[in-house]
């Protein structure tokens, strides 16, 4: 039987503990047909915390007591060995219906082990109130219960390190977000740098579809809708993404799938975590990929700017070629139909740059691309314009690059690379490309306009200047994101600067119908995700009508020059006629003249 928990530690003991040395998360639990539970023990499902399964533990009629007692329990720590702990902060909450000053909320903490497993309240709620219908908490015989736990980061256990380590591991996802928020603004060359990306801590003997469920609640990406990438190091000490993970390993436990992985450190893993977006960047189930298809990364640069950014990536067939993507690369970055692009791959970055020309009429599978590559592209026009650009193609600007970091060191410190080797930390100096750097001012200025997740270099320097514009014109337009993951909320700035500065290269005659459908979209899916977009509503209605009054102008333009050749026509088919109607009068009296000699002819008399 349940008894009221035993404190493990003072509150104050508790309160002095560092936020940042805890996991924790927020567990929702909806008990339906409340009325009809027995006076036993009922278990939530389970959820992950601190690399521990939880569960939430109720005795809807009282644990000995005339009141809903309420507990916190580690799911399966029968299986632990004996020495086990873990310190955890939580707090459990009894959710009104009908209005939240009835929310009943209570604190705690305690140290878990083998023995007392659970802790929590055994006189959380009486009866009596929990069935009074003026409460709300029993709704439609439903109750709601939410709990959000803190564990305490370091395992307590008190024998062998070698143990400790052998239970959990953890796993660094990268996203799409982390590559458009990294590249071109700290982080050049190959895709990510691990340790700025979310990381998970997972016992090794949780199933992968387990964890793909942690994912799930920290991304809010639905299981069915993501698809895992295994990393890899190269040859040439690059590291990408090697390969998806199989439909079987994705069905063993995380333990299982180390083994598997490239890692040299099989302390932790790490995964590209695909993720295709549809309309109103809503996720949708990733595409089928067989073995004739590669995964492509793409990277543009502008040689004005001297900015290299990451774009996106493609799923293409190896017996294709570049030139089959223009049209799709251009519109990933909004260029017109007729701009001519240059390619070229990324291949390696150390010990010298490698970045070399791209055949568009080649073939990848000729060119050896493979999953994982990345390809940078640019406008034609701007190669070998060295009075206009200091580096006016990719590799110029990433050997450019390159140097500033290796001319840079001032002392050299050891930084973990991919799989775990160790590199000499390069610092790129202050003297760097315009992009390299970002504008202080208009940092410090976003960050105290409640954006604290916007940290310096976090968008290049010229989006940067746009998003100071948009807050102090509009104030703080992710206001009502729920969205809590900072990456996403720095890909809708991204996705608002972007348009802004897209349009601001425009004139109301250079505007066409795709552009505007592009917009609309874009104001569609922020506004979706919660984004303040009325203010480029307003834009976008005034583009329509000024774009319409434009087109309007040059039909009417047309029209008149339509009108002044069909009159032109028409005062020749008048001369023509005229011409015509003269010979008919010739013919006519020619005809007259033979009619009466014919008469006099025929005439008997």
């Amino acid at each position: 039987m349940l008894q009221p928990m035993k404190r493990g530690k003072s509150a104050s003991a508790a309160a002095a503990q560092p936020d940042n040395d805890f996991l924790s998360t927020r567990f929702k639990w909806k008990i339906e047909n409340f009325s009809k539970l027995n006076a036993g023990k009922h278990y939530s499902d389970v959820f992950f915390v601190g690399c521990y399964r939880w569960r939430v533990l109720i005795f809807p009629k009282g644990n000995t007591v005339n009141h809903l007692s309420v507990y916190l329990n580690v799911a399966d720590s029968a299986i632990f060995p004996d020495g086990w702990s873990t310190f955890a902060k939580f707090k459990i909450a009894v959710i009104s219906q009908l209005n939240s000053k009835f929310n009943v909320t209570k604190y705690t903490q305690h140290e878990f082990n083998k023995r007392e497993n659970d802790g929590g309240f055994t006189e959380f709620l009486p009866l009596n109130e929990l069935h009074d219908p003026g409460r709300g908490y029993l709704i439609n015989d439903t109750c709601l219960v939410e709990a959000d736990v803190a564990v305490r980061r370091v395992l307590d256990w008190t024998y062998d390190s070698k143990q400790k380590s052998s239970l959990c591991t953890t796993i660094k996802v990268a996203r799409d977000a982390d590559l458009f928020n990294q590249i071109g603004k700290d982080f050049y060359f190959d895709l990510v740098d691990f340790d700025k990306v979310h990381s998970f801590l997972v016992r090794k003997k949780t199933p992968f579809r387990n964890f793909k469920e942690e994912v799930a609640k920290a991304f809010t990406i639905p299981v069915q809708y993501q698809r895992f990438w295994l990393w890899a190091k190269r040859q040439n000490g690059t590291y990408r993404p090697d390969r998806p993970l199989t439909h079987e390993e994705e069905m063993q436990s995380v333990g299982q799938l180390l083994k598997v992985s490239n890692e040299v450190n099989i302390a932790e893993a790490k995964l590209f975590l695909e993720v295709e977006l549809g309309k109103y960047l809503l996720p949708v189930p990733p595409p089928y990929k067989s073995k004739e298809d590669i995964l492509l990364f793409f990277k543009l640069f502008d040689p004005l700017k001297e900015e290299l950014r990451y774009v996106g990536r493609l799923l293409v067939k190896n017996s294709g070629k570049p030139l089959d993507i223009l049209t799709k690369l251009k519109e990933m970055v909004g260029f017109s139909s007729g701009e001519e692009i240059e390619l070229y791959e990324e291949i390696k970055f150390t010990p010298h740059v490698m970045c070399e020309p791209l055949g568009k009429k080649i073939t990848f599978r000729a060119s050896q691309l493979e999953d994982g590559d990345i390809i940078c592209f640019q406008k034609s026009s701007l190669l070998g314009n060295t009075e206009k650009c200091c580096y006016p193609d990719v590799p110029s600007f990433l050997e450019y690059v390159h140097n500033c970091q290796v001319c840079s060191i001032k002392s050299p410190t050891q930084h973990e690379v991919g799989d775990g080797n160790s590199v000499t930390d390069t610092k790129p100096s202050t003297s760097v490309p315009t992009g390299l750097s970002t504008s202080t001012m208009a940092t410090s200025i976003l960050t105290s306009l409640s954006l604290p997740y916007l940290k310096e270099n976090s968008l290049s320097a010229t989006h940067v200047k746009i998003v100071d514009e948009i807050f102090r014109k509009h104030g703080d337009v992710l206001e009502k994101v729920q969205i809590p993951d900072p990456a996403f909320k720095i890909f809708f700035l991204e996705r608002l600067a972007s348009a802004v500065e897209l349009f601001r290269s425009q004139t109301a005659t250079s505007i066409t119908a795709e552009l505007l459908e592009k917009l609309k979209n874009v104001i569609q899916s922020l506004a979706l995700q919660g984004v303040k977009v009325d203010w480029l509503e307003t834009f976008y209605e005034k583009v329509v009508s000024s774009n319409k009054y434009a087109l309007g102008m040059i039909y009417m333009k047309q029209l008149e020059e339509h009108i002044s050749t069909a009159v032109n026509l028409l005062q020749g088919l008048k001369d023509q006629l005229v011409e015509v109607k003269d010979q008919l009068v010739e013919v006519e009296k020619e005809i007259g003249n033979r009619t009466g000699d014919t008469a006099k002819i025929l005439d008997p008399l």
